[in-house]
């Protein structure tokens, strides 16, 4: 055509950018409007992108490895804000109450989405990855209906957040695990159990190596570069130092073989000592509401039309081992150490699956579609967007019919 003959592809790549960018800002505030994650509306641009190339070949190369290395910015961006809102000494303080919900929880989601994938056809690699991502959950997407119930700060509501915030950091980390051994696991013939013990065994000591770094630097160095970036730098250039630090956390857990996620939710935890002042930083927010909706774009562009119909069965089968595996895996224990009467809607409430079992499935889909195939990436982003379209209504209703709990705060204890 005439206008793709006389279009550069850099100019083709921001026409691209850009409107994807217009698109994200006005369907957030159409999804948030119908009450649905704007996640929904970022997932449909990317696909949207992908039919368009299918009559006009737009995903040129360029283009393509532009848009990777912004739903990487995104990737790094998302599981920053994870790090961020996770408050590590509270949820030591806390992990006696909610330790007890959270494993079983894992436990039991886990391994109804590896059977669930075992039974729609996966093999044993493919349905491990989905066990995993199933693992973890996505309470921002239930936080409306608890914040307009006025229940966020009860005793049930801060249990939610408190499992929810474990469900996370956990997943990060099982991702991590699994990362490192499917190249073990990939490697054909019998399982080598001692070899997969030994990778194991050295990612946690590198992990936990990793870790104590983070620490020191967040105790240590962290509270001084504060100051000194109040005093001498304004906004943005101090948003955009933090920015760079968490980065060069991220590329090196990279470097490592963490991957950029693991890197992204440590840099976060760094600087999660007082959140506030990131997170209310308007170069923060403006950084971050361009960036993460391009890594649900990017999960767009990369689901094939073709294999969607295929994932039709086997995203049924998985939606009911995620709604059923984590639904009883939080309401069961949560019968014993859950505020009376708040069991199923504790459990409802993390039924959710959005960023961080998408970003599990993105992490491992680098290996190739023997570890990923395209169906199980379908599938999996069926059980996103209608886990995270359907269960805040639920959520409301069960919290209006149940009472908001207002009256079970922990200041009237």
């Amino acid at each position: 055509m005439a206008w793709e003959a006389n279009a550069t592809p850099d100019a083709l790549l921001v026409l691209l950018v850009g409107g994807a960018t217009l698109l994200a800002v006005v369907l957030r505030h159409l999804c948030e409007r119908i009450k649905l994650p704007p996640l929904v509306g970022y997932i449909l641009i990317g696909l949207g992108l992908r039919l368009t190339d299918g009559v006009l070949p737009i995903l040129q190369p360029t283009v393509l490895a532009a848009f990777e290395l912004l739903a990487a910015l995104g990737l790094v961006a998302l599981l920053f804000r994870v790090g961020l809102g996770s408050d590590p000494y509270r949820l030591l303080e806390k992990l006696p109450g909610a330790s007890l919900i959270w494993a079983v929880s894992v436990m039991i989601s886990g391994v109804a989405g590896y059977t669930a994938a075992r039974w729609a056809g996966f093999e044993p690699i493919p349905a491990l990855v989905a066990g995993v991502a199933l693992t973890a959950t996505s309470i921002g997407v239930s936080l409306p209906p608890w914040q307009a119930a006025g229940a966020l700060r009860s005793d049930r509501g801060s249990l939610v957040l408190d499992v929810a915030e474990l469900d996370d950091i956990s997943g990060v980390v099982l991702m991590a695990l699994l990362i490192s051994l499917i190249p073990t696991l990939s490697a054909g013939g019998a399982i080598d159990w001692p070899g997969v013990g030994m990778t194991t065994v050295s990612l946690l000591a590198s992990l936990a190596a990793f870790s104590v770094a983070c620490w020191l630097f967040a105790h240590w160095l962290e509270p001084p570069l504060a100051r000194l970036l109040a005093t001498r730098e304004r906004s943005p250039a101090r948003m955009l130092i933090v920015v760079a630090i968490g980065s060069l956390i991220a590329a090196l857990a990279g470097m490592l073989g963490f991957s950029l996620a693991v890197g992204a939710l440590f840099a976060g935890l760094v600087f999660s000592k007082a959140p506030r002042r990131v997170r209310q930083d308007r170069a923060y927010i403006v950084l971050y509401d361009f960036l993460a909706p391009f890594f649900f774009i990017g999960i767009g562009i990369k689901l094939e039309p073709a294999a969607l119909a295929g994932a039709l069965g086997a995203g049924g089968i998985l939606l009911i081992a995620a709604v059923a595996g984590k639904f009883i895996g939080t309401a069961l224990p949560a019968l014993w150490t859950a505020p009376k009467g708040s069991a199923l809607v504790i459990g409802m409430s993390m039924v959710p699956r959005a960023e961080i079992a998408m970003v599990i499935v993105d992490q491992a889909g680098r290996y190739g579609d023997d570890v990923v195939p395209p169906a199980l990436y379908g599938a999996m982003t069926m059980v996103t967007l209608i886990t995270c379209a359907v269960t805040p209504s639920m959520v409301q209703h069960m919290l209006e019919n149940g009472g908001a709990g207002r009256g079970q705060s922990r200041s009237s204890r």
